[in-house]
């Protein structure tokens, strides 16, 4: 049985502040609610008021000059059909196809996912090579914000009392890039990760030195992270197999995981070097022009 709460549909995204203003700290975003329902009912957490967000305008994908921009309401399953998505960022379609059953990305929204803060976040690691920004608005102030400062900790975000994660700019990216998305879990399907990777490539116009490069890990650290020394190996360098397998081994030693029921840190250490290596050499044939799929 689910606790007793004041539910709030507002007609609009202002009214949709208003209410969170007046009822507080106590009060919660809720869209598909995949995270926060089995929190109460678990009585984790015990909201005194949801403000349902649905229905303001705020799932809607669009292209504008230079990004495009996610609204924080837009559900799994609607970034996985996006054709926009599908072409432009082939790195979220993956990591929004990995995430839960499809009943689960029916109703899961890319912005709660982010705001719940879980170190294992399928979306994150995506959303860090792809150099995405987010913007919070209150109805004191709107902010747009690196999606890596998002992040504080285990369950812990920068966002305000009374603030809402509106939506998610992801800027287009230059010609001769690729990026991909990799997770395993204790299952093929269904499950939390173990250790995700997400990487992005940027070749120069000779089509063989690694002009940029961005590498995300999820659930190997109290936050996602980027493994930025292994990024630096690899920029400005003549792409080989060589040099990709050293910068897995870097990103792997930049990691803080822990042991748990799941796997043991040595294990998701070794995961690190093998799906590091598995998404740059995916993001580089991509970058090529090969299999966008």
């Amino acid at each position: 049985m689910l606790p007793r709460t004041l539910y709030i549909r507002p007609s609009d995204l202002t009214k949709a502040l208003e209410a969170l203003e007046e009822h507080g700290p106590g009060a919660r975003v809720i869209a598909g609610g995949t995270d926060l329902i089995p929190s109460m009912r678990a009585r984790t957490q015990l909201p005194s008021c949801l403000v349902d967000i649905q229905g303001l305008g705020l799932d809607t994908i669009t292209r504008t000059d230079g990004f495009v921009r996610i609204g924080a309401a837009c559900t799994f399953s609607e970034l996985a059909r996006s054709g926009i998505i599908r072409e432009m960022f082939p790195v979220l379609r993956e990591a929004a196809s990995a995430i839960g059953a499809v009943q689960t990305r029916n109703l899961a929204t890319i912005g709660g996912n982010l705001s719940s803060a879980v170190p294992s976040c399928d979306s994150a690691p995506a959303l860090y090579v792809l150099k995405a920004r987010l913007t919070l608005i209150s109805l004191r102030q709107q902010r747009a914000i690196p999606v890596e400062e998002f992040f504080q900790g285990p369950r812990r975000t920068v966002l305000a009392p009374a603030e809402i994660l509106a939506w998610i700019d992801v800027p287009v990216p230059p010609d001769r890039s690729g990026s991909a998305f990799l997770k395993i879990g204790r299952r093929k399907a269904l499950t939390l990760a173990i250790v995700n990777a997400a990487a992005s490539v940027c070749l120069a116009k000779d089509g063989s030195t690694v002009e940029d490069a961005t590498i995300s890990l999820g659930a190997v650290a109290p936050t996602p992270l980027r493994a930025r020394k292994a990024e630096a190996l690899l920029k400005g360098c003549t792409w080989s197999e060589e040099l990709v397998k050293e910068a897995a081994w870097v990103a792997s030693g930049e990691t803080s995981p822990i042991s748990d029921i799941r796997a043991s840190a040595d294990y998701r250490r070794e995961l690190c070097k093998v799906l590091v290596r598995r998404a740059l050499t995916h993001a580089w044939k991509r970058a090529l022009g090969g299999d966008q799929r």
